[in-house]
């Protein structure tokens, strides 16, 4: 099983000269831990950025390979993932199965886990990451950078 996400990475970089924080769209088998496929548009996750991403995964060429292949099933969280221009999503089928609610990061544990390692093993130490502790907080994190 390979479970599916979006999430807005917490670093800011530049986009034409804006400052934005891009998502990350990526396909995680579950058995494995591997990350199959990934995609970081700078905009909102869209049908390009969720079709870049499954191919990465699916494809077993160079580079994407040697991973890769046809999941048995695939959970994504909430509604689905979007797969056209719109509100249309992916509909359930026997290859698709819906996962938990929106915000239910405990029922999509593989990759929730892939999400918070990559923020801070990777992302905190990047220069335009969001989440530094302000000074004369006392809690460790705080989200006064993260407009």
């Amino acid at each position: 099983m390979w479970e599916a996400d979006h999430v807005q990475a917490p670093v800011l970089v530049d986009v034409e000269g804006v400052a934005r924080r891009p998502w990350v769209t990526w396909f995680v088998d579950c058995a494995s831990n591997t990350i199959m496929g990934v995609a970081v548009p700078p905009g909102h996750p869209s049908r390009e950025s969720v079709l870049a991403a499954l191919r990465a995964a699916v494809v077993r060429e160079e580079p994407f390979g040697p991973q890769g292949g046809l999941p048995e099933k695939v959970r994504v969280e909430g509604q689905g993932l979007p797969v056209e221009d719109g509100d249309r999503r992916v509909q359930p089928s026997r290859r698709h199965r819906r996962g938990p609610a929106p915000y239910t990061p405990h029922l999509n544990g593989t990759v929730e886990g892939w999400n918070r390692a990559v923020e801070s093993m990777f992302l905190a130490a990047l220069p335009g990451y969001v989440r530094r502790p302000c000074p004369g907080r006392r809690r460790a994190r705080c989200w006064c950078g993260s407009r």
